[in-house]
């Protein structure tokens, strides 16, 4: 079944979008609600310890990761789809979200994950530079290193910098 929801997700990845989303960066001091895509609930800990420590108590943070086998509200996984690539209930709630920034660490090319961020195409979106997620995210930077809060720092340090 995975695959068949893989088939159509890549599909309506691979179709060109008619106009590009202009995504206006909100000013940096203005940010009130963040949303985080990360690969596994340690980095939410972290992306939120970082975002905390950065910006302050006053953002609101919503944090999504992928696992197959979680029951967690913040787990999201291919389940949480249709046999068609459409989203379900639990997406939904992400999607109703409107969010001033989105901070997407995903390393590894996560079509499901890819196609959250193709369905919310209005927010900016930064992360960690990969070839792949070139077309999905405005600003990139390597990751440095293992420790994910650092290099949330840092990302947050150049999205206020270009602010």
């Amino acid at each position: 079944m995975k695959w068949i929801k893989e088939y159509f997700i890549k599909r309506t990845l691979n179709k060109k979008r008619e106009t590009p989303a202009k995504r206006a960066l909100t000013q940096f001091q203005h940010i009130k609600t963040i949303c985080v895509l990360a690969e596994t609930k340690n980095e939410i800990h972290e992306i939120n310890e970082a975002i905390t420590s950065y910006m302050g108590e006053s953002v609101l943070v919503s944090s999504w990761y992928f696992d197959k086998t979680a029951n967690d509200e913040q787990a999201i996984s291919d389940k949480d789809f249709t046999l068609f690539g459409e989203p379900g209930e639990k997406l939904n709630q992400f999607l109703s979200l409107s969010p001033d920034l989105i901070i997407f660490t995903f390393e590894k090319q996560n079509y499901f994950a890819l196609y959250l961020l193709h369905l919310k195409p209005e927010p900016y979106r930064i992360g960690f530079y990969s070839e792949e997620l070139k077309p999905y995210l405005d600003l990139m930077l390597d990751k440095e290193g293992k420790d994910t809060r650092s290099d949330t720092e840092q990302l947050l340090k150049y999205l206020k910098q270009i602010n």
